[in-house]
């Protein structure tokens, strides 16, 4: 029987960071296309062994097709080249574009709560009255 590799333990793991950007276009986009798109940015703009760095992750249920928001995860110590790789994109297909940073948070719920609106059952919690 073959061992099973463990996995590491948090305090090991490299930190994240949870990109949060905004799509501006004439037209509503499919978000493959933005994936290739921003695939062939940061490619062209780091390269291969720069991207590999970047430990990046597109959320895919985070996907909001009605505002083009998405939602990336990527390596804490490179979240500013993400942003420009993101940011050098101007042309999808026959598209122009304006890929537009939201903002970065450390966790997906902080992301989901200030980007996304999500809202918790502890949104709508009562305040205990004082005497």
């Amino acid at each position: 029987m073959a061992d099973i590799p463990k996995t590491l333990p948090p305090t090991l793991r490299g930190k994240k960071r949870y990109i949060v950007f905004e799509i501006i276009s004439e037209k509503k986009l499919e978000f493959s296309e933005i994936l290739n798109a921003f695939w062939h940015s940061i490619l062209n703009f780091m390269g291969e062994m720069g991207t590999s760095r970047t430990n990046i992750w597109f959320v895919k249920d985070m996907w909001e097709e009605k505002n083009q928001r998405g939602l990336i995860r990527c390596n804490h110590k490179q979240v500013e080249y993400v942003r420009v790789a993101l940011a050098l994109i101007d042309r999808i297909g026959d598209v122009q574009v304006i890929p537009f940073t939201l903002g970065v948070s450390g966790t997906m719920k902080a992301a989901k709560r200030k980007f996304f609106g999500e809202r918790t059952l502890e949104d709508f919690e009562v305040p205990p009255e004082e005497s």
